[in-house]
């Protein structure tokens, strides 16, 4: 099929972008699916499952009869008797549930290769849709309709992610700054369709893969710090779309301690440079690309302003009062969105409002945030030059590297992979 208008033409089912949709992004056409007759597999890998797991598992198959659900357990210590009774039951709610034991601790990508070998060698059941979940969401009766509806509506989309939500909010302060944060999260992605094949990830809490894609791109590369980047680059790379569904609502648990929230997000931060500087396609990463250098370039001016203009340097006064003016500007566009932002939180109340409105706690949350991206790049550069030096014969200059090392980790920077959850 032709669309003579369109900023994109098919090609075996992809999208190929010309330079009218860096301007314009295109918004996918939507075409009529029977989601009935779409096969959908859910995957969950979990590392000592707790009562969500069981829930997540029993609502996907009550409101979804005909799915079917790999749950990968990723070497759960077998002492844990609660985790092996959920794990046990689980398996009783319906007959196409089936658990699956990873001989050793292969972390989530691995455990999610591990579903997809015995899905691909299973031929008596061919999805069409592979969802992959965290075993803590929380799903709505509609989620998963929607969510594979909306990939299955489009030939070119290889993969649609859920409107991220946080399910203890109201936790305390630091789970009420990431509920507000998520809603930043959607709409981004929400206005990223189309655009360069679509927003930058497609997250892990809740993602619908079509299945032929995920299978051109091999699964999961194992041994990224956030496997759910790295496999959205590869699909663009293949030529494949993906996007954000408005209507598929899922919660999460975000951290309630300082310390974990900050090992979460440094591992977001770290693991999305190493996606950036491994990718063999700026297309994939161009969102992220444009984050970096605006970054970058603010934060070259501010270090100009504060060592070199005062020590003799001379920055003219338009100069410094059009940097000025433009960082008010700046401040007053970023407040407006926020509030307008607030029209899409469901979940709000007098005191999200308040946090919003009062600007401070997340002024001192976003400068938290900037302080693990600074740390990324010195840690990245540190291994720069760490596994440079390792190849040389000066083994005490290794042990120096072997402290700082250990240092990075204590500041919560690590190259190994985190995957699925531990207790």
């Amino acid at each position: 099929m032709v669309y003579p208008f369109s900023r994109f033409r098919k090609n075996a089912g992809k999208t190929v972008r010309d330079v009218r949709s860096f301007v314009v992004p295109h918004v996918h056409a939507r075409e009529p699916l029977k989601i009935a007759q779409t096969n959908v597999c859910a995957v969950i890998p979990t590392y000592a499952p707790g009562p969500l797991t069981y829930r997540l598992a029993a609502d996907l198959v009550r409101w979804n009869p005909g799915i079917y659900i790999y749950i990968v357990d990723d070497s759960t210590p077998r002492q844990y008797l609660d985790c092996m009774k959920i794990l046990e039951d689980v398996i009783l709610i319906s007959d196409k549930i089936r658990v699956v034991r990873t001989p050793a601790n292969k972390l989530k990508a691995g455990a999610l290769n591990v579903a997809l070998s015995h899905i691909w060698s299973d031929t008596t059941y061919v999805p069409d849709v592979i969802l992959t979940l965290d075993d803590d969401v929380v799903i709505e009766r509609a989620t998963i309709s929607n969510l594979a509806g909306e990939l299955m509506s489009c030939a070119c989309l290889g993969a649609v992610c859920s409107q991220c939500r946080v399910l203890n909010k109201n936790k305390n302060l630091l789970t009420r700054l990431q509920g507000l944060e998520y809603v930043g999260f959607n709409a981004i992605r929400l206005a990223d369709e189309g655009f360069l094949n679509g927003p930058l990830v497609m997250h892990g809490m809740l993602t619908a893969f079509r299945a032929n894609a995920l299978k051109e791109v091999g699964g999961f590369r194992e041994g990224h710090l956030i496997e759910d980047y790295e496999v959205t680059t590869r699909l663009k790379a293949k030529g494949w779309s993906v996007k954000s569904a408005r209507h598929a609502p899922a919660w999460t648990m975000v951290p309630e301690r300082l310390s974990r929230f900050w090992r979460q997000r440094t591992r977001w931060s770290y693991g999305g440079i190493t996606v950036v500087a491994r990718a063999k396609r700026l297309s994939s990463i161009f969102q992220d690309i444009m984050g970096h250098t605006v970054f970058l370039a603010t934060l070259a001016m501010v270090a100009y302003l504060l060592f070199f203009a005062r020590g003799g340097g001379f920055v003219p006064p338009t100069v410094s009062r059009l940097i000025i003016t433009l960082s008010f500007v700046q401040l007053a566009v970023w407040y407006i969105f926020q509030i307008w932002l607030m029209r899409l939180y469901e979940e709000r109340d007098g005191y999200d409002w308040l946090l919003r409105l009062s600007l401070i706690p997340e002024f001192v949350y976003g400068y938290a945030m900037t302080f693990a991206l600074l740390g990324s790049y010195v840690f990245l550069v540190f291994n720069g030059v760490r596994h440079t030096v390792k190849k040389t014969r000066f083994r005490k200059i290794h042990g120096l590297f072997d402290t700082g090392r250990h240092i990075f980790r204590i500041c919560g920077y690590t190259e190994g992979a985190w995957g699925t959850r531990v207790r």
